[in-house]
Protein backbone atom coordinates (compact mmCIF):
# COMPACT_ATOMS: atom_id res chain seq x y z
CA UNK A 1 0.00 0.00 0.00
CA UNK A 2 1.03 3.46 -0.62
CA UNK A 3 0.22 6.97 0.94
CA UNK A 4 1.42 10.30 -0.51
CA UNK A 5 0.04 13.43 1.10
CA UNK A 6 -2.31 14.95 1.35
CA UNK A 7 -4.21 12.12 1.16
CA UNK A 8 -3.94 10.12 5.01
CA UNK A 9 -6.11 7.03 3.40
CA UNK A 10 -4.32 3.46 3.51
CA UNK A 11 -4.15 1.65 0.00
CA UNK A 12 -5.12 5.18 -1.22
CA UNK A 13 -2.74 7.58 -3.05
CA UNK A 14 -3.19 10.84 -4.42
CA UNK A 15 -2.72 11.69 -7.92
CA UNK A 16 -1.57 14.99 -9.97
CA UNK A 17 -28.95 40.67 14.87
CA UNK A 18 -31.15 40.52 17.92
CA UNK A 19 -33.00 36.79 18.02
CA UNK A 20 -36.47 36.72 17.23
CA UNK A 21 -39.04 37.01 20.43
CA UNK A 22 -42.52 35.43 20.81
CA UNK A 23 -45.15 38.12 20.17
CA UNK A 24 -48.12 37.90 22.25
CA UNK A 25 -51.21 37.96 20.43
CA UNK A 26 -52.75 41.76 20.53
CA UNK A 27 -56.69 41.90 21.74
CA UNK A 28 -59.00 44.21 23.13
CA UNK A 29 -60.17 43.57 26.49
CA UNK A 30 -63.38 43.95 27.94
CA UNK A 31 -64.21 43.19 31.75
CA UNK A 32 -65.39 44.80 33.89
CA UNK A 33 -61.80 44.78 35.95
CA UNK A 34 -59.24 43.13 34.08
CA UNK A 35 -58.42 45.87 32.48
CA UNK A 36 -56.11 46.02 29.24
CA UNK A 37 -53.40 44.03 29.77
CA UNK A 38 -49.71 45.91 29.05
CA UNK A 39 -49.27 44.72 25.71
CA UNK A 40 -52.33 44.54 24.90
CA UNK A 41 -52.23 46.87 21.88
CA UNK A 42 -48.19 45.93 20.74
CA UNK A 43 -47.94 45.00 17.28
CA UNK A 44 -51.06 47.49 16.19
CA UNK A 45 -49.01 50.59 16.72
CA UNK A 46 -49.71 51.69 19.92
CA UNK A 47 -47.30 51.85 22.52
CA UNK A 48 -47.61 49.51 25.14
CA UNK A 49 -47.78 52.32 27.95
CA UNK A 50 -50.93 54.03 27.04
CA UNK A 51 -52.67 56.88 29.29
CA UNK A 52 -54.68 55.96 32.54
CA UNK A 53 -58.05 57.87 31.24
CA UNK A 54 -57.93 55.89 27.84
CA UNK A 55 -57.47 52.36 30.18
CA UNK A 56 -60.20 53.66 32.39
CA UNK A 57 -62.89 54.11 29.19
CA UNK A 58 -61.66 50.76 27.96
CA UNK A 59 -62.05 49.69 31.76
CA UNK A 60 -65.59 50.74 32.08
CA UNK A 61 -67.11 49.06 29.08
CA UNK A 62 -69.97 47.22 30.47
CA UNK A 63 -72.11 46.38 27.12
CA UNK A 64 -72.75 47.46 23.88
CA UNK A 65 -76.22 48.38 22.49
CA UNK A 66 -76.99 47.53 18.73
CA UNK A 67 -79.65 49.64 17.53
CA UNK A 68 -81.43 47.17 15.00
CA UNK A 69 -83.82 49.70 12.52
CA UNK A 70 -86.44 46.44 11.60
CA UNK A 71 -89.38 47.24 10.36
CA UNK A 72 -92.41 46.98 12.98
CA UNK A 73 -96.26 47.71 13.80
CA UNK A 74 -97.20 51.10 13.87
CA UNK A 75 -100.37 52.04 16.30
CA UNK A 76 -103.12 53.84 14.45
CA UNK A 77 -103.12 56.66 16.20
CA UNK A 78 -99.03 57.22 16.77
CA UNK A 79 -97.55 58.28 13.69
CA UNK A 80 -93.88 57.27 15.19
CA UNK A 81 -92.53 54.16 14.10
CA UNK A 82 -91.25 51.78 17.48
CA UNK A 83 -87.64 50.83 17.20
CA UNK A 84 -86.82 47.75 19.24
CA UNK A 85 -83.04 47.84 20.94
CA UNK A 86 -81.42 44.57 21.47
CA UNK A 87 -78.98 45.30 24.41
CA UNK A 88 -76.13 42.58 24.25
CA UNK A 89 -73.79 41.55 26.73
CA UNK A 90 -69.80 42.62 25.67
CA UNK A 91 -68.02 39.46 24.55
CA UNK A 92 -65.02 38.50 26.28
CA UNK A 93 -62.22 38.63 24.45
CA UNK A 94 -58.88 36.20 24.39
CA UNK A 95 -57.00 38.62 26.35
CA UNK A 96 -59.37 38.81 29.77
CA UNK A 97 -57.92 35.37 30.52
CA UNK A 98 -54.54 34.31 31.18
CA UNK A 99 -53.49 32.36 28.45
CA UNK A 100 -50.16 31.03 28.33
CA UNK A 101 -48.82 29.65 24.86
CA UNK A 102 -47.27 26.96 24.13
CA UNK A 103 -44.77 25.59 20.88
CA UNK A 104 -46.09 21.98 20.30
CA UNK A 105 -43.58 19.55 20.50
CA UNK A 106 -43.41 16.02 19.94
CA UNK A 107 -44.29 14.05 23.31
CA UNK A 108 -40.75 12.73 24.55
CA UNK A 109 -42.33 8.82 24.60
CA UNK A 110 -43.20 9.57 21.34
CA UNK A 111 -39.72 10.08 19.52
CA UNK A 112 -38.58 6.82 20.11
CA UNK A 113 -41.89 5.29 18.48
CA UNK A 114 -40.87 7.56 15.37
CA UNK A 115 -37.42 6.65 15.17
CA UNK A 116 -38.34 3.04 15.54
CA UNK A 117 -41.11 4.34 12.46
CA UNK A 118 -38.28 4.98 10.35
CA UNK A 119 -36.15 2.27 10.89
CA UNK A 120 -38.95 -0.35 9.95
CA UNK A 121 -39.35 1.62 6.80
CA UNK A 122 -35.99 1.39 6.42
CA UNK A 123 -36.12 -2.42 6.56
CA UNK A 124 -39.39 -2.56 4.34
CA UNK A 125 -36.79 -1.14 1.71
CA UNK A 126 -34.11 -3.71 1.95
CA UNK A 127 -36.48 -6.66 2.01
CA UNK A 128 -38.15 -5.32 -1.02
CA UNK A 129 -34.76 -5.12 -2.88
CA UNK A 130 -33.70 -8.60 -1.57
CA UNK A 131 -36.89 -9.81 -3.06
CA UNK A 132 -36.58 -8.18 -6.63
CA UNK A 133 -32.96 -9.26 -6.96
CA UNK A 134 -33.84 -12.76 -6.35
CA UNK A 135 -36.60 -13.11 -8.90
CA UNK A 136 -35.99 -15.38 -11.21
CA UNK A 137 -37.77 -12.66 -13.86
CA UNK A 138 -35.40 -10.56 -13.02
CA UNK A 139 -32.17 -12.85 -12.56
CA UNK A 140 -29.72 -14.06 -16.08
CA UNK A 141 -29.06 -17.05 -16.48
CA UNK A 142 -25.16 -18.42 -14.91
CA UNK A 143 -24.84 -20.35 -17.33
CA UNK A 144 -26.59 -18.44 -20.87
CA UNK A 145 -22.47 -18.81 -22.90
CA UNK A 146 -22.98 -22.48 -23.04
CA UNK A 147 -26.38 -22.89 -22.56
CA UNK A 148 -28.44 -20.23 -24.80
CA UNK A 149 -25.15 -19.03 -26.89
CA UNK A 150 -24.55 -22.97 -27.30
CA UNK A 151 -20.50 -21.84 -26.85
CA UNK A 152 -20.30 -19.36 -29.86
CA UNK A 153 -20.31 -16.68 -27.33
CA UNK A 154 -16.77 -16.49 -25.13
CA UNK A 155 -16.12 -14.67 -21.82
CA UNK A 156 -13.79 -12.57 -23.80
CA UNK A 157 -16.69 -11.36 -25.91
CA UNK A 158 -18.71 -10.05 -23.56
CA UNK A 159 -16.33 -8.33 -22.24
CA UNK A 160 -15.35 -6.44 -25.09
CA UNK A 161 -19.24 -5.79 -25.07
CA UNK A 162 -19.32 -4.36 -21.66
CA UNK A 163 -16.19 -1.92 -22.46
CA UNK A 164 -17.86 -1.16 -25.38
CA UNK A 165 -21.66 0.36 -23.11
CA UNK A 166 -18.83 1.97 -20.66
CA UNK A 167 -17.37 3.95 -23.75
CA UNK A 168 -20.31 4.70 -25.06
CA UNK A 169 -22.45 5.46 -21.48
CA UNK A 170 -19.21 7.44 -21.00
CA UNK A 171 -18.93 9.55 -24.37
CA UNK A 172 -22.79 10.68 -23.64
CA UNK A 173 -22.49 11.61 -19.96
CA UNK A 174 -24.77 9.08 -18.69
CA UNK A 175 -26.30 8.88 -15.07
CA UNK A 176 -23.87 6.37 -13.48
CA UNK A 177 -26.08 3.49 -12.64
CA UNK A 178 -27.12 3.07 -16.49
CA UNK A 179 -23.94 0.91 -16.86
CA UNK A 180 -25.07 -1.64 -14.37
CA UNK A 181 -28.63 -1.50 -15.36
CA UNK A 182 -27.78 -1.93 -18.93
CA UNK A 183 -25.40 -4.91 -18.14
CA UNK A 184 -28.30 -6.81 -16.21
CA UNK A 185 -30.68 -5.91 -19.57
CA UNK A 186 -27.89 -7.48 -21.96
CA UNK A 187 -27.57 -10.68 -19.48
CA UNK A 188 -31.11 -11.72 -19.31
CA UNK A 189 -31.35 -10.59 -22.85
CA UNK A 190 -28.70 -13.47 -24.03
CA UNK A 191 -30.20 -16.00 -21.39
CA UNK A 192 -33.41 -15.80 -23.40
CA UNK A 193 -32.43 -15.12 -26.66
CA UNK A 194 -29.54 -16.34 -28.85
CA UNK A 195 -27.80 -13.86 -30.91
CA UNK A 196 -27.47 -13.56 -34.27
CA UNK A 197 -25.30 -11.25 -36.31
CA UNK A 198 -22.07 -11.80 -35.38
CA UNK A 199 -20.16 -8.41 -33.79
CA UNK A 200 -22.23 -5.41 -35.18
CA UNK A 201 -25.54 -7.20 -33.79
CA UNK A 202 -23.57 -7.75 -30.21
CA UNK A 203 -22.85 -3.62 -30.55
CA UNK A 204 -26.58 -2.54 -31.73
CA UNK A 205 -27.66 -4.88 -28.64
CA UNK A 206 -25.55 -3.12 -25.80
CA UNK A 207 -26.07 0.36 -27.27
CA UNK A 208 -29.33 -0.46 -27.51
CA UNK A 209 -29.04 -1.64 -23.76
CA UNK A 210 -27.25 1.34 -22.58
CA UNK A 211 -30.11 3.85 -23.96
CA UNK A 212 -33.47 1.85 -22.34
CA UNK A 213 -31.32 2.16 -19.26
CA UNK A 214 -29.92 5.73 -18.77
CA UNK A 215 -33.49 6.67 -19.54
CA UNK A 216 -34.82 4.44 -16.87
CA UNK A 217 -32.56 6.28 -14.54
CA UNK A 218 -32.63 9.70 -16.03
CA UNK A 219 -35.52 11.26 -17.54
CA UNK A 220 -33.33 14.27 -19.37
CA UNK A 221 -31.22 11.40 -20.73
CA UNK A 222 -33.25 11.77 -24.08
CA UNK A 223 -31.77 15.79 -24.10
CA UNK A 224 -28.11 14.40 -24.59
CA UNK A 225 -28.98 11.13 -26.92
CA UNK A 226 -31.54 9.68 -29.20
CA UNK A 227 -32.31 6.85 -31.30
CA UNK A 228 -30.07 8.55 -34.14
CA UNK A 229 -26.96 8.42 -32.20
CA UNK A 230 -27.90 4.77 -31.31
CA UNK A 231 -27.80 4.39 -34.62
CA UNK A 232 -24.17 6.01 -35.64
CA UNK A 233 -22.77 4.08 -32.54
CA UNK A 234 -24.13 0.44 -33.92
CA UNK A 235 -23.27 1.67 -37.27
CA UNK A 236 -26.92 0.59 -38.14
CA UNK A 237 -30.16 3.20 -39.40
CA UNK A 238 -32.62 4.51 -37.19
CA UNK A 239 -35.07 2.20 -37.66
CA UNK A 240 -32.77 -0.86 -36.63
CA UNK A 241 -31.82 0.74 -33.66
CA UNK A 242 -35.46 1.61 -32.18
CA UNK A 243 -36.29 -1.85 -33.24
CA UNK A 244 -33.79 -3.28 -31.07
CA UNK A 245 -34.77 -1.71 -28.34
CA UNK A 246 -38.03 -2.33 -29.10
CA UNK A 247 -37.34 -6.56 -28.68
CA UNK A 248 -34.93 -6.08 -25.92
CA UNK A 249 -37.45 -4.60 -23.72
CA UNK A 250 -40.06 -7.27 -25.02
CA UNK A 251 -37.63 -9.56 -24.22
CA UNK A 252 -37.03 -8.56 -20.35
CA UNK A 253 -41.05 -8.90 -19.93
CA UNK A 254 -41.11 -5.04 -19.57
CA UNK A 255 -39.31 -5.64 -16.47
CA UNK A 256 -36.64 -3.01 -16.03
CA UNK A 257 -36.70 -1.55 -12.43
CA UNK A 258 -34.86 -4.61 -10.92
CA UNK A 259 -32.02 -3.03 -8.20
CA UNK A 260 -28.45 -3.49 -9.53
CA UNK A 261 -24.87 -3.50 -7.45
CA UNK A 262 -24.89 0.33 -8.16
CA UNK A 263 -28.01 0.48 -6.74
CA UNK A 264 -27.17 -1.64 -3.31
CA UNK A 265 -23.88 0.15 -2.75
CA UNK A 266 -26.18 3.11 -2.32
CA UNK A 267 -28.70 0.87 -0.45
CA UNK A 268 -25.62 -0.13 2.20
CA UNK A 269 -23.94 2.79 2.71
CA UNK A 270 -27.24 5.29 2.89
CA UNK A 271 -26.46 6.05 6.52
CA UNK A 272 -22.64 7.64 5.88
CA UNK A 273 -24.01 10.17 3.79
CA UNK A 274 -23.71 13.05 6.17
CA UNK A 275 -20.16 12.50 6.16
CA UNK A 276 -19.54 11.87 2.72
CA UNK A 277 -17.99 15.38 2.13
CA UNK A 278 -15.75 16.03 -0.68
CA UNK A 279 -12.69 13.91 0.31
CA UNK A 280 -13.96 12.32 3.36
CA UNK A 281 -12.94 8.97 3.84
CA UNK A 282 -16.95 7.78 3.20
CA UNK A 283 -16.76 9.61 0.32
CA UNK A 284 -13.67 7.96 -1.18
CA UNK A 285 -15.07 4.77 0.30
CA UNK A 286 -18.37 5.13 -1.32
CA UNK A 287 -16.50 6.14 -5.06
CA UNK A 288 -13.96 3.08 -4.68
CA UNK A 289 -16.86 0.40 -4.27
CA UNK A 290 -18.93 2.03 -7.34
CA UNK A 291 -15.68 1.41 -8.99
CA UNK A 292 -14.75 -1.66 -8.03
CA UNK A 293 -18.42 -3.05 -8.57
CA UNK A 294 -18.40 -1.44 -12.28
CA UNK A 295 -14.90 -3.79 -13.01
CA UNK A 296 -17.16 -7.14 -11.72
CA UNK A 297 -19.37 -6.38 -14.49
CA UNK A 298 -16.27 -7.14 -16.65
CA UNK A 299 -16.00 -11.00 -15.44
CA UNK A 300 -18.60 -13.12 -16.61
CA UNK A 301 -18.21 -14.85 -13.16
CA UNK A 302 -19.91 -12.28 -11.48
CA UNK A 303 -23.33 -12.90 -12.96
CA UNK A 304 -24.01 -15.57 -10.51
CA UNK A 305 -23.74 -13.67 -7.70
CA UNK A 306 -26.82 -11.65 -6.87
CA UNK A 307 -26.41 -7.90 -7.01
CA UNK A 308 -26.41 -7.45 -3.35
CA UNK A 309 -23.06 -9.95 -3.04
CA UNK A 310 -21.67 -7.82 -5.51
CA UNK A 311 -21.82 -4.38 -3.53
CA UNK A 312 -21.21 -5.78 -0.53
CA UNK A 313 -18.28 -7.41 -2.08
CA UNK A 314 -16.93 -4.12 -3.32
CA UNK A 315 -17.47 -2.35 -0.02
CA UNK A 316 -15.67 -4.51 2.09
CA UNK A 317 -12.41 -4.27 -0.33
CA UNK A 318 -13.27 -0.76 -0.90
CA UNK A 319 -13.01 -0.24 3.35
CA UNK A 320 -9.74 -2.48 3.56
CA UNK A 321 -8.25 -0.27 0.94
CA UNK A 322 -9.24 2.97 2.83
CA UNK A 323 -9.55 2.62 6.22
CA UNK A 324 -7.53 -0.79 6.60
CA UNK A 325 -7.79 -4.22 8.31
CA UNK A 326 -10.21 -3.58 11.70
CA UNK A 327 -12.70 -1.60 8.63
CA UNK A 328 -13.71 -5.11 8.14
CA UNK A 329 -14.51 -6.82 11.20
CA UNK A 330 -18.37 -6.07 10.81
CA UNK A 331 -20.63 -7.81 8.13
CA UNK A 332 -21.76 -5.56 5.40
CA UNK A 333 -25.73 -6.01 5.21
CA UNK A 334 -25.67 -9.15 7.03
CA UNK A 335 -23.08 -10.82 4.55
CA UNK A 336 -20.33 -12.59 6.24
CA UNK A 337 -16.80 -12.23 4.91
CA UNK A 338 -16.75 -16.16 3.89
CA UNK A 339 -20.30 -16.00 1.63
CA UNK A 340 -18.16 -12.61 0.11
CA UNK A 341 -14.99 -14.49 -0.32
CA UNK A 342 -15.95 -15.53 -4.22
CA UNK A 343 -17.21 -12.84 -5.33
CA UNK A 344 -13.99 -10.61 -4.09
CA UNK A 345 -11.36 -13.60 -5.44
CA UNK A 346 -12.89 -12.47 -9.14
CA UNK A 347 -12.58 -8.83 -7.99
CA UNK A 348 -8.33 -9.58 -7.38
CA UNK A 349 -8.15 -11.43 -10.51
CA UNK A 350 -9.46 -8.34 -12.76
CA UNK A 351 -6.57 -6.43 -10.82
CA UNK A 352 -3.78 -9.16 -11.56
CA UNK A 353 -4.75 -9.22 -15.21
CA UNK A 354 -5.84 -5.81 -16.08
CA UNK A 355 -3.97 -6.56 -19.54
CA UNK A 356 -6.07 -9.67 -20.19
CA UNK A 357 -9.36 -8.93 -19.35
CA UNK A 358 -10.78 -5.87 -22.19
CA UNK A 359 -11.78 -2.69 -20.56
CA UNK A 360 -10.07 -3.55 -16.84
CA UNK A 361 -7.71 -1.01 -17.84
CA UNK A 362 -9.77 1.69 -19.31
CA UNK A 363 -12.19 1.61 -15.89
CA UNK A 364 -8.62 2.03 -13.91
CA UNK A 365 -7.52 5.24 -16.17
CA UNK A 366 -11.08 6.56 -15.65
CA UNK A 367 -11.27 6.10 -12.00
CA UNK A 368 -7.75 7.65 -11.74
CA UNK A 369 -8.35 10.63 -14.06
CA UNK A 370 -11.69 11.25 -12.01
CA UNK A 371 -10.58 11.23 -8.28
CA UNK A 372 -7.04 11.76 -9.12
CA UNK A 373 -6.55 8.77 -6.58
CA UNK A 374 -4.36 5.49 -6.92
CA UNK A 375 -5.38 2.56 -4.99
CA UNK A 376 -3.79 -0.88 -4.46
CA UNK A 377 -5.63 -3.93 -3.16
CA UNK A 378 -4.06 -5.58 -0.17
CA UNK A 379 -2.78 -8.98 -0.59
CA UNK A 380 -5.01 -12.03 -0.83
CA UNK A 381 -3.40 -13.22 2.21
CA UNK A 382 -5.01 -10.80 4.34
CA UNK A 383 -8.04 -11.62 3.04
CA UNK A 384 -7.55 -15.22 4.19
CA UNK A 385 -6.72 -14.15 7.39
CA UNK A 386 -10.17 -12.13 7.66
CA UNK A 387 -12.40 -15.74 7.11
Amino acid sequence: MCSVAPCAFPGVACGAGAAPVLGVRPTMATTYAGGVPAAAWCGYGYDADIGASFRAMLGGIQSAALACWLPSPTDAHDDAPTTPVAVLPAPRSYGDDAVSINIKTPPPEKQPQQEQCGSEYDASIDATFRVMEADPAERPSPDYLSETQAGEMMMIDRATLVKSMHHFSRYYGLAPGALHRAVSYVDRFLSARKINGGERQLLLLGAAAVFAAAKYEDRKTTWRINADAVAAYAGCTRREALDAERELVAALGYRLSGPTAYTFVDHFLRHTQDREEEGSAAAVVKALAHHLASMALLDYRCVAFLPSAVAASAIVLARLVVLGYNSTTAPVARYAIEELSECMEAIYDLHENLQAWPGCEEMMEDWELTTQLIYSLPPPSMLMGMR
